[in-house]
């Protein structure tokens, strides 16, 4: 069960969990941020992560995001976008990470009116680190204030890549979407290759456990199951306990006879 179910981690706080993943078994979505990168040498990183590596755990990574934005009409924003996710190789080669999931940076009241430029840049910027990424990774472009999934599906027609596609992420699209369920998977489910399972009341960001908030979950897996993939499922709750229900949940549901 394990193998197949990731739980997010920010690297700053790895240390203070790496013991009940190694006890536990659980392959990590670790997430680096700008300054991790800043900070860390590749090194200090390897030697924290070499324990979960020798014991033959799976890894995902999720890019710094932050500040960046791969369709900004500002060149150097996006240039420091791509150098941010460029800094990310070392690490994916070292962990023979899957995935990378990286934020789009696309919302509406900032880019409104220049849907087709902002597009046209990411696609630009998408396609230049996946040309640059080793051939077995995948690139996940994330919702995150996405009011439909119309601008991703658009990216990610454009992109027309085999590497490129959709993570759902759940709590965003509880928070922000104005579109239901059935018409975003009939949008991305084809190009779904991993979700961020969590939840929360509508009202916050809170990445509460599963089945602890509103997420209508049977209905969730439901068309999951109907695209015919096999996304990769990261549980990305905040706290240890919510991760311990969402893993308890995603048990019953996959091994409903264990």
């Amino acid at each position: 069960m394990s193998r197949e179910i990731f739980v997010h981690v920010p690297y700053r706080k790895l240390r203070e969990v790496k013991e009940k993943f190694l006890a536990l078994g659980l392959s990590a979505e670790l997430y680096f941020s700008a300054l991790d990168l800043e900070n860390c040498s590749l090194q200090e990183i390897k030697e924290e992560l070499a324990p979960m590596v020798e014991a033959g755990l799976s890894f995902t990574i999720h890019a710094p995001f932050m500040d960046l934005n791969p369709g900004s009409v500002d060149p150097a924003i996006r240039k420091i976008t791509l150098q941010r996710w460029l800094q990310l190789l070392p690490l994916v080669e070292y962990l023979q990470a899957k995935v990378v999931v990286v934020h789009p940076g696309f919302d509406h009241w900032r880019y409104g009116a220049l849907v087709e430029e902002w597009t046209e840049l990411a696609l630009q910027t998408l396609l230049d680190i996946i040309d640059r990424y080793p051939p077995h990774l995948l690139v996940a472009v994330e919702n995150i204030f996405d009011k439909n999934p119309w601008i991703i599906k658009t990216l990610l027609d454009k992109a027309n890549h085999p590497r490129v596609g959709h993570c759902f992420d759940v709590g965003h699209f509880l928070l922000f979407s104005k579109t239901d369920l059935d018409t975003w998977f009939h949008a991305l489910g084809p190009h779904l290759l991993e979700l961020h399972l969590h939840d929360n009341q509508g009202d916050r960001d809170a990445h509460m456990g599963i089945g602890r908030g509103i997420a209508p979950w049977d209905k969730i897996f439901s068309l999951v199951e109907s695209t015919g993939r096999k996304p990769i499922m990261v549980i990305e709750a905040h706290s240890e306990e919510d991760a311990l229900v969402s893993l308890e949940f995603l048990k019953k549901r996959l091994h409903p006879r264990d």
